[in-house]
Formats: C-alpha cells, structure tokens, sequence
C-alpha cells in the first residue's frame, strides 16, 4: 500500500480517530432557514461517515445571529434551541465510529448588508473587502469581546450536542 499511515489510527488532542482521513469544511446549504441541522444535512454527513472518514469537519456554523450570517440555510450555534439537532447530527455521524467537528464561524467583511436584514456589516476594522464591496462598520474592543464569547458559547453547544471539538474558521479575512 503506498500510504499505509492513512488507515491508522491518529489522534487530535485527546481525540482519537479511527484512521487519518479527514473531510475539510464545504458548503452545503442543506440546513433548515432556522439554522437547525436539517433531516438533508444530516443524511449528507451520515453518507460520508459510511464512507469511513475519521473525522468530518462540518460546514460554516455561525455564531452570532445579528451580524454573522455569512449564507441563507446555514448551521447556527447561537442559542440552546438548536441543540437537539445537533444532537442527532452527532449521532448520525458517531453511528460510523467517525468524529465530528463544528466548524464555528463569523463572516466579518465578507458578507453582505442583505443577509443582515440591512444592517452595516461589521469587521475587526472598517476595511472594504475587494469581493463583496461593502464597507464595514469597525467593531468596539468590547463588541469584539462580546464576539469572542460567542465562539465560546458556540463551542459550548457544540460540546452539549455531543461533537467531538470545534474548529474556528478564520480565514479570508473573516
């Protein structure tokens, strides 16, 4: 076999996995309107923890309801109500002996006015992204504060439903 270490076993953290393939984040849309993890999204991961991944890392999953709506059908991890979908995400994948990641997320200035019902965009600074064209608005250091507490709680619904860690999606200038 010319990549015997990929059926290994491996381990992330105290996380152990039954070998090394991992499925990176990728967009679906498959989550309900709500954000719940949809009867859709959750055969879609179940499929590919049948496949025999070790570890799934799931699509965006946003953290904050007022500005952090990077797309329309996106996971959410913003309040209690959406745990028990998660849960059964978590199972559905567990079934396979495959972990699963929440990937957490915020879109800063890579997102757009209408999927915020209006509102200015915001981002760590009021710098244009080249893609979306909208300017946004510079987050206080306390509203940035706030922000990080949104990851944590985030992570803590995902650490509820039953994920076996988290995954902070920080690139692109979010």
């Amino acid at each position: 076999m010319k990549y015997p270490k990929l059926f290994e076993k491996g381990k992330i953290g105290k996380v152990e996995l039954k070998n090394r393939i991992v499925m990176p984040a990728m967009g679906t849309g498959f989550a309900s309107s709500t954000g719940e993890a949809s009867d859709e999204i959750i055969r879609f991961y179940a499929d590919r923890a049948k496949g025999d991944c070790g570890l799934i890392i799931t699509e965006i999953c946003r953290i904050d309801e007022e500005t952090g709506i990077g797309t329309s059908n996106q996971l959410c991890a913003t309040d209690s109500k959406h745990i028990p979908r998660l849960v059964r995400l978590a199972e559905a994948v567990h079934a396979y002996d495959t972990k699963i990641f929440l990937q957490l997320h915020h879109p800063g200035n890579e997102t757009m006015g209408r999927l915020l019902h209006g509102k200015q965009i915001v981002a760590p600074s009021a710098v244009m992204c080249k893609v979306i064209g909208e300017m946004p608005r510079a987050l206080s250091t306390e509203e940035v504060e706030a922000m990080a507490k949104k990851f944590v709680k985030g992570a803590v619904i995902a650490k509820v439903a039953g994920f076996d860690g988290v995954e902070i999606h920080a690139a692109h200038g979010y």
